[in-house]
């Protein structure tokens, strides 16, 4: 397995799922690329854009937010839409999108002096039912039935719907389905736990908690991005894709040990985990 790296997120995304991303927040074009991520090296502490896309217009940067935006957000917004310009491969103009699940849609003026003013889109989802597409996909699993691109994506941002602690909770939940789910393009495993990872690495506050998830999540996309590249150089995808969905409960079991050794109860896990407590409570008697 490669280590996995912060510039392989969304590396093997097709523009078809990228796409399906634009048609949630309301936005279409014939052409998306994703831009892999050399930026984000310029100045790793303060510029970390979410997604950047090249599209038929426009470079579109996408931000994912939980929180209500301000001008510290806008601060470093402004920044980014800034570098990306100038570091831009073609002569189409840089815009901004967030992704909000707190507020409504909206356009943002941030006056940075007395001449300036910085404008962005806020795009809300905050209508977004995050039991109800949990449940949806989990129906569809139990009746032996995949579930489409959108259903994967929309997946992704549920713990971006919630508030406070529950979003740990509801990343787990989803992780968990996530790992079941077979038969995925790489293209739609990618952009789906690439989303799943950013969430994590900017609203799981707990460091430790952070670093368990992160790394899990990196070493499935690690193992996504091997096979993607195998698959198209090669063909040789099918022992490489069964390698992928080989220990599916392996992921989960060590989150829910490394979470044991921290000192949370197995009453707690339980809770975030959606692992029977029975379970958990085996787990630990091994340790």
């Amino acid at each position: 397995m490669t280590e996995f790296q912060e510039d392989m997120l969304f590396k093997n995304v097709s523009d078809e799922d990228a796409n399906i991303l634009l048609e949630i927040i309301g936005k279409k074009s014939k052409r998306t690329k994703v831009w892999t991520k050399e930026l984000r090296h310029i100045d790793p502490t303060n510029y970390k854009p979410d997604l950047i896309l090249d599209l038929d217009d426009e470079n579109l940067i996408l931000e994912f937010q939980s929180t209500k935006v301000n001008d510290e957000f806008s601060k470093r917004a402004h920044s980014y839409v800034a570098i990306t310009d100038q570091n831009k491969r073609n002569n189409k103009e840089v815009n901004l999108s967030v992704l909000s699940t707190v507020e409504d849609s909206k356009i943002v003026e941030y006056h940075y002096n007395r001449l300036n003013v910085f404008r962005y889109e806020v795009e809300g989802l905050n209508n977004l039912n995050g039991e109800e597409i949990i449940n949806k996909v989990k129906n569809k699993l139990k009746n032996n039935e995949m579930p489409n691109g959108k259903d994967i994506i929309l997946l992704s941002l549920v713990p971006l719907s919630q508030k406070g602690n529950n979003i740990v909770e509801y990343i787990y939940r989803v992780i968990r389905i996530l790992f079941k789910l077979k038969n995925l393009s790489t293209s739609q495993k990618d952009l789906a736990f690439g989303i799943m990872w950013l969430t994590t690495d900017k609203f799981v506050d707990d460091s430790l908690e952070r670093n368990i998830i992160c790394d899990l999540l990196g070493g499935r996309m690690s193992l996504i991005h091997e096979y993607g590249e195998n698959k198209y150089n090669d063909g040789k995808d099918e022992g490489i894709e069964q390698g992928i969905e080989q220990g599916i409960e392996q992921g989960i079991e060590q989150i829910i040990k490394s979470l044991l050794k921290s000192g949370e109860s197995p009453e707690d896990i339980a809770k975030k985990t959606d692992v029977d407590l029975e379970k958990i409570c085996e787990i630990k008697n091994k340790l």
